[in-house]
C-alpha cells in the first residue's frame, strides 16, 4: 500500500508522461464540448500501477471502477477542510474525486483530479465541487443564488462561512465569480454552510449581449462583438475585438506586417493572426480557428470560442 501511496505523491512530476504511456494502445479522448465536471467515488483498491484505484458498488456508474492521478490536485480532509495527509489514506477508506474532460479508453479508465476528498464522517455528507458559471440571482433573507456549471444552483446565505485554500487571503461571497470553483459543505436545507474558494485559475471571465456589448469580468468593453454567419453550417458565429479584450485580460497586443496581430503576456508571445487566416501561429505551431479571422474598420475580430481558449478567459452565463 506505501508503493501506491508513494506514487501518488510523486506524480506531481511525472503524471501527465506516465498517464499517457499507460494508454499508449488506447489514446485519450477529448470530447468537442466537454462535459461538466464529474464526480467520482470508491473505496480505494489493490492497484500496481501509478494513480488511486477507486472502486465502488454501483454497477451503473459508468465509472464505478477508476484510477485516479492526483497530480497537483487539492487534497481535502471532508472533516476539517484542511488537507489531507495522503500517508494517512490506507486500503478500503472512501474517497470522493472530481474530474475534468480528459479520460483514457483503458479499463479500467484513467482520470486526472481537480480535487479529492477524505476521511467523510460517517454522519455527515460529502462536500460538493462547483464552477460558478454566472452572476448571482438575489434571494430571500439576503441569500444569494449562483448558477453552477453543468447545471444546478448554489445557494449562499449571511451565516455562509469562506475560506481561501492555503492562503491568508480574506475572501467573501464576492470571490465567487464566473470560472471560480469551490468546495462547498451544505446543510441539510441544500444552502452552503461552508465554502472553500480555490485560486482563481483564469485571466478573467467575458460574456456578450445580443447588441454586441461585450463585458470582461462584468465591465463594459468600448468596442462591441459582431455576428458572422458559418455558410457552411448556417450557425451564427459571435466574434469578439481582439485588442480590447486581450488588453483588458492583462496582454499586449501589437501589429506586425508579416504576421498581423501579434499578442503577448510577460513578453511571451502567445499567438499571431492575420485578418482572413483560418490558422493561428502559436509557439507549438499553426492551430485552427473555428471561423477565419476578420479585420472590420481597424479592429481585428477573432471567433469568441478561439478567444477564450487562447486568453484562458472563462465564458459567463448569458445573464452575467
Amino acid at each position: 500500500m506505501k508503493k501506491l501511496l508513494s506514487a501518488c505523491l510523486t506524480l506531481a512530476v511525472c503524471s501527465a508522461a506516465l498517464c499517457l504511456a499507460a494508454a499508449a494502445e488506447e489514446p485519450a479522448v477529448v470530447p468537442e464540448k466537454p462535459p461538466a465536471i464529474t464526480r467520482v467515488w470508491g473505496k480505494v483498491s489493490p492497484w500496481e500501477g501509478e494513480g488511486i484505484f477507486l472502486k465502488n458498488d454501483n454497477e451503473s456508474d459508468y465509472m464505478n471502477e477508476v484510477v485516479v492521478h492526483v497530480g497537483e490536485a487539492p487534497v481535502v480532509d471532508a472533516a476539517t477542510g484542511l488537507p489531507l495527509d495522503m500517508e494517512s489514506v490506507k486500503e478500503g477508506d472512501t474517497l470522493y474525486a472530481w474530474i475534468g474532460p480528459v479520460a483514457t479508453m483503458s479499463l479500467p479508465p484513467q482520470v486526472f483530479a481537480e480535487v479529492i476528498v477524505g476521511n467523510i464522517p460517517a454522519d455527515a455528507a460529502a462536500p460538493e465541487y462547483c464552477e460558478i458559471a454566472g452572476a448571482a440571482v438575489p434571494g430571500k433573507n439576503g441569500e444569494a443564488v449562483f448558477p453552477v456549471s453543468g447545471g444546478g444552483t448554489l445557494t449562499v446565505t449571511e451565516k455562509t462561512a469562506y475560506s481561501p485554500w492555503l492562503t491568508r487571503q480574506i475572501v467573501r461571497m464576492e470571490n465567487l465569480i464566473p470560472g471560480a470553483r469551490a468546495l462547498v459543505w451544505k446543510g441539510a436545507d441544500g444552502k452552503a454552510e461552508k465554502v472553500i474558494i480555490f485560486a482563481y485559475d483564469y485571466q478573467g471571465y467575458i460574456s456578450w449581449q445580443e447588441d454586441g456589448t461585450v463585458l470582461f469580468s462584468g465591465e463594459k468593453l468600448p468596442v462591441s462583438g459582431r455576428k458572422e454567419k458559418n455558410e457552411e453550417t448556417g450557425k451564427d458565429i459571435i466574434c469578439l475585438p481582439l485588442r480590447p479584450v486581450a488588453e483588458a485580460a492583462g496582454y499586449e497586443v501589437r501589429w506586425d506586417k508579416d504576421k498581423g496581430a501579434v499578442v503577448s503576456l510577460n513578453g511571451e508571445t502567445i499567438f499571431s493572426v492575420k485578418p482572413g487566416a483560418e490558422v493561428i501561429q502559436t509557439a507549438e505551431g499553426e492551430a485552427s480557428l473555428s471561423f477565419p479571422c476578420v479585420k472590420e474598420n481597424g479592429v481585428t475580430y477573432l471567433p469568441a470560442e478561439d478567444m477564450c481558449r487562447w486568453l484562458n478567459l472563462f465564458t459567463a452565463s448569458k445573464d452575467e
